[in-house]
């Protein structure tokens, strides 16, 4: 895509954080939009509940822009009545009232679950899981990109990435991420919808290997494993397919592979490399060098051709539903039933590299969210050498009153920054992929130790301002094999990160502001956490919200557009809480594109670097 090497070398990352992080990341994209950071940036990669915003707003092409994302509503327009309203009419195309719906389809992906158990025959697995069919409904259905049948690819292409789309089937759904935006697209000003390129995140589980997971990322021209592994069985990464090649056997006979990339690989076994060496290697003259120079490195290795039969297509619900399959990463389910049970993916994998595979290897890979390889799907970016990144990250704990190590694990082992003393004396504090500090850090770390205390003071200073809350920094950039991460280079990173802002806050009407303290009644602002709470603390909370529950309807004389339970904890909401209220999901969505306009000056000086 030469339109888009032609672009700033400018990456967004969506962080994951389920319902959170779809809210959050609404109103980041939507003042990143305000201030055509969208339209400059080259990439939007994301992770779990970024993702079902990057897959809907990347691949619609029916609703403009300014309507997808709505409105920004100054605090001082978000009285309860207000949020009320929004409950009773979201505009036709809003992503604000799809996330506000959202929760009905994906708490009954249990019941969905349980059908695709006892409809399914024993050791078998048929076309779209539970929980990716439920991200479907959720987040793809209002926008008509919902069809199990479907592919996905991208428009704007040098190359012959569709002649393979004009052989599929009739009746085969081809969703396209069009970078200058569609038909319909455009704002209602006229202006065109350009858009980043979408880079959504997953991961390959190994629950027998010691790494576990293994990073798999999911783009409108390529799809699989970035960094090159020889520990596994079948060995993962050593290039991409397109989308309608996932999910197939490996072809037979196997197609010759170009020379240049026989020997890269040859070069590498023989330095006894295990993974990132190639990318890593070569990464400096693809993206440094020009757009027109970039895109003949490039396409003098490409394309390899190949004829695969895939089991079936894999849909742009299943990218999403993989993204984000946190119960996949907290059971890692071994069995059959238990895949089926959990709705985890299970699809073919062959590594390109050594393409004509092995009869007697399996072929088949589980998939899970990609917050078991990066939370943050910052090194999605780093891998590509992005020199200037907007980490949006939708945290469920305070800085305030909080100890650095204490703090987000996702954020803190990008730094190498755990305290891996703790993985003997406290190991309860693992991760939810199970792995010790010490291995978060290893598989995690792409900048400097020392940095990661500036960045958190930095945090700390400017929530305690009142926000927007942020950092801004440039980091030499460790290589790290297993992201596949090339170092000895230069990042400025602009940390746009979710925590309470009193100044917003301050400025709400008074019922709103009422109800948020009435919700706060018996808990430290620094104790309330999503997920990080004590069980003390959550008790105070849900006798708290009890009376906020009083205050809101006495307000409005009905049931409460903002749940008290959900309130008490706002902005720290739960990853595992599947229902928002729509005036919640506005509140958090404000807060944050108030956070973004907020920092039009760092944008602009993220901007003017080269």
């Amino acid at each position: 895509m030469p339109g888009l090497l032609a672009k700033p070398n400018l990456g967004i990352a969506l962080s994951g954080g389920g319902m959170r992080a779809a809210s959050l990341g609404l109103g980041w994209l939507r003042g990143l939009a305000a201030l055509n950071a969208t339209r400059a940036a080259r990439y939007l990669a994301s992770n779990s509940g970024g993702s079902w915003l990057n897959a809907a707003w990347s691949f619609q092409d029916a609703i403009a822009p300014d309507v997808f994302l709505g409105p920004f509503v100054p605090p001082t327009g978000l009285s309860l009545a207000a949020l009320a309203a929004l409950a009773r009419s979201a505009p036709p195309g809003a992503i604000e009232g799809v996330i506000a719906n959202s929760g009905l389809a994906l708490t009954g992906a249990a019941g969905a679950i349980l059908d695709a158990a006892r409809s399914l025959a024993r050791g078998e697995q048929q076309g779209v899981g539970a929980w990716s069919a439920a991200v479907g409904a959720a987040f793809l259905a209002p926008y008509g990109l919902n069809a199990d049948a479907a592919t996905f690819t991208a428009a704007g292409t040098a190359g012959p990435v569709h002649q393979a789309l004009r052989g599929l089937p009739p009746g085969v759904a081809v969703y396209t991420y069009r970078p200058d935006g569609g038909a319909g697209n455009a704002s209602t000003s006229g202006a065109a919808a350009v858009r980043p390129f979408p880079i959504i995140l997953g991961a390959i589980l190994r629950a027998d290997r010691p790494l576990g997971f293994y990073p798999f990322e999911f783009t409108p021209l390529y799809v699989g494993v970035p960094p090159f592994y020889n520990d596994t069985d079948p060995p993962l990464g050593g290039g991409f397919t397109d989308p309608a090649g996932l999910n197939s056997a490996p072809p037979a006979p196997a197609p010759p592979l170009p020379a240049p990339i026989v020997a890269a690989f040859a070069a590498a076994a023989a330095a006894g490399a295990d993974n990132g060496t190639l990318l890593a290697a070569n990464a400096s003259a693809a993206n440094n060098a020009s757009a027109a120079t970039a895109a003949a490195a490039l396409n003098a290795l490409l394309p390899l051709s190949a004829t695969v039969q895939p089991d079936f297509l894999v849909p742009l619900k299943m990218v999403a539903g993989i993204s984000s399959s946190f119960t996949t990463n907290a059971l890692k389910p071994g069995g059959k039933l238990g895949r089926e049970l959990t709705g985890t993916e299970v699809l073919r994998y062959w590594r390109p590299a050594d393409s004509g595979g092995d009869a007697a290897r399996p072929t088949f890979a589980t998939f899970a969210d990609g917050a078991g390889v990066d939370n943050t799907a910052v090194t999605a970016l780093l891998r590509r050498r992005v020199a200037r990144v907007i980490a949006c990250v939708a945290s469920d704990r305070s800085v305030l009153g909080t100890a650095p190590h204490d703090w987000e694990w996702d954020v803190a082992a990008l730094f190498g920054a755990l305290p891996e003393d703790d993985d003997a004396e406290r190991p309860e504090r693992r991760t939810v992929t199970g792995l010790s500090a010490a291995e978060h850090n290893r598989r995690l770390q792409v900048f400097p130790t020392e940095a990661y205390g500036e960045l958190f003071a930095g945090l700390q200073r400017t929530t305690a301002a009142g926000g927007p809350t942020h950092h801004l920094a440039t980091y030499t950039v460790l290589p790290n094999a297993h992201q596949a991460a090339p170092g000895g280079w230069q990042v400025t990173v602009l940390w746009v990160v979710n925590q309470q802002a009193a100044a917003w806050e301050a400025a709400l009407p008074r019922d709103t502001a009422e109800a948020l303290r009435a919700s706060w009644l018996g808990v430290g602002r620094a104790d309330r956490g999503g997920d990080g709470g004590s069980h003390a603390a959550e008790l105070v909370v849900n006798a708290a919200a009890s009376g906020v529950k009083d205050v809101v309807q006495d307000a409005l004389g009905a049931e409460p557009a903002v749940d008290p339970l959900e309130l008490a904890k706002d902005p720290f909401i739960s990853t595992g809480d599947a229902n928002l209220s729509p005036g919640v999901v506005r509140l958090l969505g404000q807060q944050a594109m108030w956070q973004v306009l907020g920092l039009a000056a760092q944008l602009d000086a993220l901007l003017a670097r080269e």
